[in-house]
C-alpha cells in the first residue's frame, strides 16, 4: 500500500489522543475474590486532604450564632493594622471559634494583616467572619449615629408597629414600607451614605432602610 506509513502514523496519533481524552479506569484493589474500587482522592496516613467527598459535620456541632448590632459595632471599633505581622504571640481569640482557649497565648502568621489575620487568633475578624454580607453595617462613625438618632427620634412621625422584631438585612413588609418609612431629616442628609436612605422609627431604635429594596441597613440605638 503506497500511503501505509501515514496510515500507521495517523492510527497512532488518533490511539494517543483518545488515551489522553478518555478516563483512566478506576483502580481495583483484589482481596480473595473480591474486587473494591480504590479512592483515588484519599492516600491513608500520608495528609493528602481530598478525600473525594465532603465531610459532614458532628451531629454534636452547633451553628454558630451572628452577632448583634453592638458586638459588630465593638468589633469595628477595634484596632485593624495594615502591618504584616511578625509571628508574635497574641491572646487568643473569642472561644466561638473553638481554636483555643480564652486567654492562651497563640501566634500570628507571619506577614498575615488586620484583614488577613484568621479568625482564631483576632477577635474582630472572629466577630465581623459571622456576620451575613447584607447584615454588614454601612460605615458611620459614633458621632454621626448619635446625630442620626437624635434628629429621628426628635421628628414627630409615630413609632412603626413591629419595628422591635427588625434587625440588619431584616425585609419591610409593604406596609411598612408604604406607611411607616420616613425621609430622613434634613439636619443629617450631610452625612455620606444615608442621603438615599429612610428610616423607620422603633421603640428605641431607629433602622435605616434602602428604599430600592426595603433592606434594613443599620440600626442605631442610644
Amino acid at each position: 500500500m503506497r500511503n501505509r506509513p501515514q496510515f500507521v502514523l495517523l492510527s497512532a496519533t488518533v490511539l494517543a489522543s483518545a488515551a489522553v481524552i478518555l478516563p483512566a479506569p478506576p483502580v481495583r484493589a483484589f482481596a480473595g475474590n473480591h474486587v473494591a474500587a480504590v479512592d483515588r482522592g484519599f492516600v491513608p496516613d500520608t495528609g493528602q486532604i481530598n478525600r473525594g467527598f465532603d465531610e459532614k459535620l458532628p451531629a454534636s456541632s452547633q451553628p454558630r450564632p451572628i452577632p448583634t448590632a453592638a458586638q459588630v459595632d465593638a468589633a469595628l471599633a477595634m484596632p485593624d493594622s495594615d502591618q504584616p505581622a511578625a509571628g508574635a504571640p497574641t491572646a487568643g481569640a473569642n472561644a466561638t471559634t473553638g481554636s483555643a482557649p480564652a486567654g492562651e497565648q497563640m501566634k500570628a502568621p507571619i506577614g498575615a494583616t488586620g484583614q488577613t489575620m484568621p479568625a482564631k487568633v483576632s477577635q474582630r475578624n472572629d466577630t465581623l467572619d459571622r456576620v451575613p454580607i447584607m447584615a454588614l453595617p454601612i460605615p458611620l462613625s459614633g458621632q454621626d449615629r448619635q446625630r442620626i438618632y437624635q434628629a429621628a427620634m426628635a421628628d414627630k412621625t409615630a413609632r412603626a408597629a413591629d419595628a422591635d422584631r427588625l434587625m440588619p438585612a431584616s425585609e419591610l413588609d409593604a406596609a411598612q414600607a408604604l406607611h411607616e418609612t420616613q425621609a430622613l431629616p434634613a439636619s443629617v442628609r450631610d452625612i455620606p451614605g444615608v442621603r438615599q436612605l429612610v428610616y423607620l422609627k422603633g421603640k428605641s431604635k431607629i433602622f435605616l432602610v434602602e428604599p430600592a429594596t426595603r433592606i434594613v441597613v443599620a440600626e442605631i440605638s442610644s
